[in-house]
């Protein structure tokens, strides 16, 4: 009689099997869901970042007026099913900071004037003036204030600058004023150093009038290419409403026509 020598699988090697089965199952889910989660981060990491280059794009076909109405601080949009936070400064490769001030023809015989400040918590704008134009910039170590006492109505914008070292450049363009009616820019300042340049033409020059106490002005006139304003845009991208944490952060060094 042959005996039958094939040995089947025993209870405690049936046990070994399965839990080794079990582990490398459970090591292959750990990283199929570590994947599926890097995956799914990385896609919305994608889409924060696009949607912050679009905003960036329509930033760059703004005036700049446009822009940093659009870019107040701490102002918050919904953009393409996101949360968009924009911010734009009057920005100068120099370590500084920067007032951005703009005089322009505007329709007809008016006239624009706008000043955004570094932090750019507001922009004061005063359009379609009859008389001269009176435009006050008052700096008090690391607070500001913009005034016009020509334009009681008009509010006040006041801010913060920070506290450092740092010069203050007031940059005044206006290459593409062609009015009769002066402009007078006061600058006064406590605590800080002070540049005011001055960007016109040979047909205003006489019109736009610096002065301060303890501020150094420079004029660079006839520098008609300088019709356009020097802007840092940063757009950060969130998911919500309330999150503190941008999804994407996008920034840029912009020229924009005034």
């Amino acid at each position: 009689m042959k005996l039958n020598t094939t040995k089947g699988l025993t209870f405690v090697e049936i046990l070994v099997a399965t839990a080794i089965i079990a582990l490398v199952a459970g090591m292959l889910l750990t990283v199929f869901g570590f994947s599926f989660k890097h995956n799914r981060e990385a896609e919305a990491t994608l889409e924060a970042t696009f949607i912050a280059q679009r905003k960036m794009e329509m930033l760059q076909g703004m005036d700049a007026l446009s822009a940093y109405n659009e870019g107040r601080k701490g102002i918050r949009q919904k953009f393409m099913e996101k949360y968009v936070e924009v911010t734009c400064r009057p920005y100068l490769p120099d370590d500084c900071h920067v007032f951005g001030v703009v005089v322009k023809n505007g329709g007809g015989r008016d006239g624009i004037l706008y000043a955004a400040p570094p932090d750019n918590a507001d922009v004061f704008l005063i359009e379609g003036w009859a008389d001269d134009i009176f435009l006050e910039i008052s700096i008090f170590g690391n607070r500001y204030e913009i005034i016009s006492p020509d334009s009681p109505d008009k509010e006040a914008v006041t801010g913060w600058l920070p506290d450092d070292a740092k010069k203050v450049v007031v940059i005044i363009n206006s290459v593409e004023y062609s009015l009769d009616k002066d402009i007078l820019i006061g600058i006064s300042s406590a605590g800080r150093d002070v540049e005011a340049r001055v960007y016109d033409t040979n047909n205003n020059s006489s019109l736009i009038n610096v002065e301060g106490t303890g501020v150094i002005v420079k004029r660079y006139t006839n520098y008609s290419y300088r019709d356009y304003s020097t802007v840092r845009a940063q757009v950060k991208v969130f998911d919500t409403q309330d999150d503190t944490r941008p999804k994407a952060v996008f920034e840029s060094i912009l020229q924009l026509k005034n």
